[in-house]
């Protein structure tokens, strides 16, 4: 008999966004005026709501990542993620944002600053690669970045990302 996992077919189906992220994934207020300071806030973050492990992993990692080539984009949103796959360092998978009104330098090709900082820390990476595609979508709109750094706090940054992913195009769709 076959491994599923070792051909694939495990990998067909993403975890739904209910399942990676929720209002409690979101730091409506970020702190933070540098690439490190940004980096250390979502970590700890996410290490107090006991999404990783590993935190000083996790930090040491976002680093070495953003020193490679920075994860940050046009239009004021970075992607931040480990480089490896580390599935053992994270309890579970998930999805975090943590935005700054003010924005931050953070290598963006534009110049310009970062308001938006999404953390994908998923297991898999077609899954990972899929949820990029898909949050890639939803950031290239500027309103969508503009309403959701303008958003009064996590409730409504999470409504507005949900209400984002339900809306994107067919061939971004999840697949049950």
């Amino acid at each position: 008999m076959s491994d599923p996992e070792a051909s694939g077919a495990v990998e067909a189906a993403d975890p739904a966004f209910a399942e990676l992220f929720d209002a409690s994934h979101v730091v409506a207020d970020l702190k933070a005026d540098s690439r490190e300071s940004v980096i250390s806030a979502i970590v700890a973050r996410v290490g107090e709501l006991g999404l990783v492990s590993d935190a000083r992993w996790l930090e040491t990692a976002l680093t070495e990542r953003e020193r490679m080539v920075p994860t940050a984009m046009p239009n004021g949103v970075a992607f931040l993620h480990a480089r490896h796959r580390a599935a053992e360092k994270f309890p579970r998978q998930f999805l975090f944002l943590a935005r700054s009104r003010a924005g931050v330098a953070f290598g963006s090709p534009d110049e310009r600053p970062t308001h938006l900082f999404f953390l994908l820390a998923l297991r898999k990476d077609m899954a990972h690669l899929r949820w990029l595609a898909r949050l890639s979508w939803i950031c290239r709109n500027r309103t969508t970045v503009a309403n959701l750094v303008k958003a009064a706090d996590g409730d409504e940054i999470a409504r507005l990302l949900r209400y984002a992913v339900e809306e994107l195009p067919g061939n971004l769709k999840q697949r049950p």
